[in-house]
């Protein structure tokens, strides 16, 4: 059996932040390149809730690698794609 390496855990998990924050920046680009043409304000504003969240999940994956527990960051970058969602969805009911 091989030694356990202690920097690998905290390595998947910066890159999987690093995947978060990727996915999040294309999701604003579409909800905000859609939200635009069909004028739909609700989009834009979802898609502005997907910036934080990438823009969260990049800090997040900064403090990983640093072994700090990220707690907060977890609860700010859910928080934001939460509202997010319930803004697409209520653009959805809307038309």
């Amino acid at each position: 059996m091989t030694p356990r390496d202690p920097g690998l855990q905290p390595e998947r998990t910066a890159l999987a932040w690093h995947r978060t924050a990727l996915g999040a920046a294309v999701l604003t680009v579409l909800l905000v390149r859609h939200g635009a043409v069909v004028r739909a304000p609700l989009e834009l504003a979802a898609g502005g809730f997907t910036f934080l969240t990438a823009l969260f999940a990049a800090l997040t994956s900064r403090t990983v690698r640093s072994g700090i527990a990220p707690r907060r960051q977890l609860l700010l970058v859910t928080a934001t794609l939460v509202a997010a969602g319930l803004l697409t969805t209520c653009q959805l009911v809307i038309r």
